[in-house]
């Protein structure tokens, strides 16, 4: 299964003392960040604030976030390059930023989902999804638990005009894909409820390998994955900004940043 191969190559390029599941025996969130963070209290201040538990022990005593494979850690690890550079860095053609939040609540009306990042300036906001190894497995239900409140809401009215097209099209598609469509739906409910008079951009980055398995089931993964992303924009897009990039795109476009070198080498893979 390839999440499993993803753990077993994280552990062999970590010097940490790892458990058979994949996280960092400490348990000490600190241990699985590339390097020392200045002000990692005030981001794992914003990181416990999320609704998805990354720092709180779980019932077999483990901490979400000191998985090696943990998306939060992943986008924490970087992302603080932004968060640290607000008016020094520009991103997907965007600069001089304000505000700069992990885990960022974007308020719908009739729910409060969760941005893993969020960037502002004078003229747009900015709401990232990140995925690490979620997207490797095809069960991601969008259907009616997720997706049949937000259809025909008088508390939406805010919503473009045909956006409910969008929400109807994968309500009467197959309920299982890689591509989490519901909840980039939601960010995208949020962040146009939100922006006021600025642009809104949401921005979906995921975890690849170095390389795929351009036989096997892992190629047709990533595939699949590749497909949805584009059917979804070509929705989505009618609506808000939408972007997509790979963290090895991500890499690259900052590839100037001394902390790049020991991102890849922490997430850097062949699979």
């Amino acid at each position: 299964m390839i999440v499993d191969d993803v753990i077993r190559k994280l552990k062999e390029k970590s010097n940490k003392e790892i458990d058979e599941k994949g996280y960092i025996k400490s348990m000490n969130p600190e241990d699985n960040l590339c390097k020392t963070i200045n002000n990692w209290n005030e981001i794992k201040d914003e990181i416990g604030k999320g609704q998805g538990g990354e720092l709180k022990i779980d019932r077999s005593g483990r901490i979400k976030f000191c998985a090696l494979h943990s998306s939060s850690a992943l986008c924490v690890n970087n992302f603080t390059i932004l968060k640290n550079n607000l008016k020094g860095i520009s991103f997907l053609q965007n600069s001089n930023f304000t505000k700069a939040v992990f885990e960022k609540k974007v308020p719908t009306g009739i729910s409060t989902p969760n941005l893993d990042f969020y960037l502002e300036n004078s003229k747009a906001i900015i709401g990232v999804e990140s995925k690490f190894t979620e997207y490797f497995t095809s069960n991601i239900e969008h259907t009616k638990q997720n997706l049949c409140k937000y259809f025909m809401r008088e508390d939406l009215k805010y919503l473009p005009r045909l956006f409910d097209s969008i929400i109807f099209n994968y309500l009467n598609s197959p309920e299982k894909m890689f591509l989490d469509v519901a909840q980039l739906i939601k960010h995208s409910i949020g962040l146009i409820r939100n922006k006021g008079e600025k642009k809104a951009i949401l921005v979906y980055i995921y975890w690849e390998p170095k390389s795929w398995n351009k036989k096997g089931e892992y190629q047709e993964i990533y595939e699949q994955h590749k497909y949805e992303i584009e059917e979804f924009a070509k929705k989505i897009s009618k609506f808000i900004i939408f972007k997509n990039l790979s963290y090895t795109d991500f890499w690259e476009c900052f590839k100037e940043y001394k902390d790049i070198d020991e991102i890849k080498e922490k997430y850097e893979l062949e699979i």
